[in-house]
Order: structure tokens, then C-alpha cells, then sequence
């Protein structure tokens, strides 16, 4: 079992992460407003193991780089194994 529940900020930016899959939510020049604040963002990059993380993608067409927070398949499995638990404590809105 897993050390301590996730909070309610936690699990709504993991749902997202989830949501969000492969192609993740961008960074949009004042953070990641999309899957959640990053102090919540940092705690799952944290977490043991880590359930989300940060990616750069090169654009090499538009010369420009991307910023990505994606779900890692550590997090889609536990958000799959615990989907249940967690919308019983937290039910969605």
C-alpha cells in the first residue's frame, strides 16, 4: 500500500495528467495552470515513485521548445489501481 493518500489537489492534477496522456499539458509561460499550481505538480514529481514529470520537446520546424508536464505509467497505474478509492473521497464535481 501506497505511504499516505494523495490530497484532493493532488488527485484532480493527477485525473488531468491522466486525461491528458502521452501529449501532456504545456507550460504556458506562467506554469501549468491546466493540470494544477506547482507546488501540487512538484509533490507528484516527488512522490515515491514519481507519478508526473516534466518533459522539453524540441520544435526544430518553428525552432522553438516546448515544456510539457506529463503523467509517467507509474502514475497511470496508480490512478488506474486507486481510480475508485480516490473518487470516493473525492468525488468529482
Amino acid at each position: 500500500m501506497d505511504k499516505a493518500l494523495l490530497s484532493e489537489a493532488q488527485w484532480i492534477a493527477l485525473e488531468r495528467l491522466y486525461a491528458a496522456g502521452r501529449r501532456g499539458i504545456p507550460y504556458t509561460g506562467q506554469g501549468y495552470q491546466a493540470a494544477g499550481s506547482w507546488q501540487v505538480l512538484r509533490e507528484l514529481r516527488d512522490h515515491d515513485p514519481p507519478l508526473a514529470r516534466e518533459i522539453t520537446c524540441l520544435d526544430p520546424e518553428h525552432e522553438t521548445t516546448h515544456y510539457l508536464v506529463i503523467i509517467t505509467e507509474a502514475g497511470e497505474r496508480f490512478y488506474e489501481k486507486h481510480r475508485r478509492l480516490y473518487n470516493a473521497l473525492y468525488p468529482p464535481r
